[in-house]
Formats: structure tokens, C-alpha cells, sequence
């Protein structure tokens, strides 16, 4: 089994802009020592079912293809505090119930085509979501992070038939994430390995015709508006982190986006990403690994206001368990639930 399922790309390009005066939306100086809780919390509560604003979607990137085999720290910076199987439902109830409690609205769950694990079990992840939902009202809403260079998804035919088969098995469920009324598809590096935007625009008039659907790429270049109808970020504009610019980097974003609107009579979209930190340097044989130090939430914090800053139409959150890439929010030995209380904290704030 490869030890990540999806090779994170090093995005070289920055975004230079001139300084702005942006208002600080957030304190990123929470104490660690405050942020305490068991690891096992209970299900949503009607206080935080109450301030949920769906229109501003907090998404996280979610890898639902662990086994019990995968959890060593010899290749992770961190383990977290209960070791699972992804494919069982306990495992799926326990991590609905840390997310919804932390005010995330969705996981966004890497997809590897029809008949792989990731598919069975974003199907189990639907049906325990409409199962939480039934118990506890909160609506927790996921789609699929289409991972473009499964070998399931390789050629113009394959991912036509992939994206048919997602419009017509999982689109129309209650769990599926909508934004204002249009269900959402998650695209991880559309161009490269022979995919061009061409090639992405042929496969939308084949799907999707007539725009029933949102298409989000990820990636920096304007010109994935061309087909795609808005960008975000998995990186989550790490450079601007660890360059002490981090606002700089999500507001220029926004202004290209917007430009690109006033420009093309559109509304393109503007999903902002944002990281607790993150570290690929145990993953044997990876090139060019790094690391974005935690700092005990300070990284995640600035991440959080300059991505509140920005005005995104939702955010994105890097991520709840990509365990062998250090990002997750998920408990772990190390943090315990800091990252969940402090996701939840900044979370409370984006909703409003």
C-alpha cells in the first residue's frame, strides 16, 4: 500500500502582493492549556447545531482507506489516540460526532473510483451522516475529493464514466454536500499526466452539460476558471505561512478571483484553505518533504484569520486525517482534542 495515497505537490509559485491593511478577525494566542476535552465526545449538541451558518461550508479533506496495519510512527509524525479501521461504521460514527462538534459541515473524502474502498465507504459515510442527522439534527453534508491520478480514473472515458456513475449513485443524497442548492465535486490536480482543461471541458459536456453541478480544481492558475467554477487549495497557501504572510497570500487569491469575475461576467468561486500545520518527512522515499511547524495553534490560528479575511465563499481544512502527511485535526497522541476545540472555535466565528 502506498503510504500516501494522493503525492502532495509543492506549489513553487507565490503570490507577491503589496501589503494591505487587513483586520484581524482572530486571536491565534489560545492557550493549549485551555483546549482540553476527552477524546470520546458525545454526539452534536443543540448549542452547536444552532450557530451552524451552512452557507458558510467548513469543509474538511477526509481519507477514509486506513487499516490497522498503517498506523506506525515510523512513517507518522503523530498517531492518533484511537488506531482504526476506516471501513467500520464506529470508526465513521466517532469521527461525525468529533467533526459536527467542532462545527464542521462536511468532509470532502478522497476518491479513487468506482469499486475501491474509498467508493464503499463513502457510501457508509452518507448513510451514518443521514444516521447522525436523525439523531442529533445536525446536517452533516460530504462529496469526493476525485482523485485525478487514481489508476481508476486514467483517460477521458474513465473519468466520464466515474463522474456518471457519482451523478447518478451518490449526487441526490440528503448527506451530499449542496451549496446553495448545486451539488459540489472536489477536484484534485485536474491538468497534468496528459489531462488538459480541454480535456476537463469535453468531459463537462458530457456530464454536465448545463451546470447543474459545482466544480471545484485545485490549483493557483486563473485560467482552471475556464471550466472550473471555482479554486481551492489543499496546500492551503502553506508558503504564505511559513513566509509570515499568510493574509497577503488568501486576499490575493480573492482579488484574482474577483478579477477574473468582473472580467468574464461570472461568479467564480473562492474557497479558502486552511492548515494546523504539517510534516511528510517520515514518508520513505517521498522527494522534496517539509515541514509547517504547529507552533501549539498559533499556525492554526493565523491559517484561520487570514483565511476568514479573504472572504471566501466556504473554506477548506487541511485536514481532518491525512495522518502520513501531518496536516490532521483528528485527536492524536500528541494534541489530544486541541485541534478539534480550536477548529471548533474558529469555526463559531466563520459562521457567524
Amino acid at each position: 500500500m502506498l503510504f500516501s495515497r494522493r503525492i502532495f505537490v509543492l506549489f513553487g509559485r507565490k503570490v507577491l502582493l503589496p501589503a494591505t491593511l487587513l483586520i484581524i478577525l482572530l486571536a491565534a494566542s489560545i492557550s493549549a492549556g485551555s483546549l482540553t476535552a476527552h477524546a470520546h465526545d458525545a454526539s452534536p449538541s443543540h448549542a452547536t447545531r444552532a450557530h451552524i451558518n451552512y452557507d458558510h461550508a467548513a469543509l474538511a479533506f477526509y481519507y477514509p482507506w486506513y487499516s490497522t496495519a498503517d498506523w506506525c510512527s515510523c512513517h507518522m509524525s503523530d498517531l492518533p489516540t484511537v488506531q482504526y479501521r476506516s471501513s467500520d461504521t464506529s470508526t465513521i460514527d466517532r469521527q461525525l460526532h468529533w467533526a459536527a462538534n467542532a462545527g464542521i459541515t462536511g468532509f470532502i473524502s478522497s476518491w479513487w473510483g468506482q469499486g475501491d474502498q474509498t467508493d464503499s465507504n463513502f457510501a457508509k459515510l452518507l448513510s451514518r451522516s443521514a444516521r447522525l442527522e436523525k439523531e442529533t439534527g445536525y446536517h452533516f453534508a460530504s462529496t469526493i475529493y476525485f482523485e485525478s491520478d487514481s489508476p481508476h480514473l486514467q483517460g477521458e472515458a474513465a473519468i466520464v464514466d466515474a463522474l456518471r456513475y457519482l451523478i447518478s449513485n451518490d449526487s441526490n443524497h440528503s448527506n451530499f454536500f449542496h451549496w446553495r442548492g448545486k451539488p459540489v465535486l472536489f477536484f484534485w490536480k485536474p491538468v497534468g499526466n496528459g489531462r488538459t482543461l480541454s480535456m476537463w471541458a469535453d468531459v463537462r459536456r458530457q456530464v454536465d452539460p448545463n451546470n447543474h453541478f459545482i466544480w471545484s480544481a485545485e490549483g493557483v492558475d486563473m485560467s482552471l476558471l475556464n471550466v472550473f467554477d471555482g479554486l481551492h487549495l489543499f496546500s492551503a497557501g502553506y508558503w504564505g505561512l511559513l513566509n509570515g504572510n499568510m493574509q497577503a497570500v488568501d486576499q490575493g487569491f480573492r482579488n484574482q478571483v474577483n478579477a477574473y469575475n468582473a472580467n468574464h461576467n461570472t461568479h467564480k468561486l473562492w474557497m479558502a484553505g486552511v492548515m494546523p500545520g504539517y510534516d511528510d518527512t517520515r514518508i520513505p522515499g517521498r522527494q522534496g518533504t517539509f515541514k509547517v511547524p504547529r507552533n501549539n495553534g498559533a499556525t492554526y490560528g493565523t491559517s484561520w484569520s487570514a483565511a476568514i479575511a479573504s472572504s471566501p465563499d466556504m473554506i477548506t481544512i487541511t485536514s481532518f486525517n491525512e495522518w502520513f502527511e501531518g496536516s490532521m485535526i483528528e485527536p492524536s497522541v500528541t494534541y489530544n482534542m486541541q485541534y478539534l476545540n480550536l477548529t471548533k472555535q474558529y469555526a463559531t466565528m466563520w459562521h457567524g
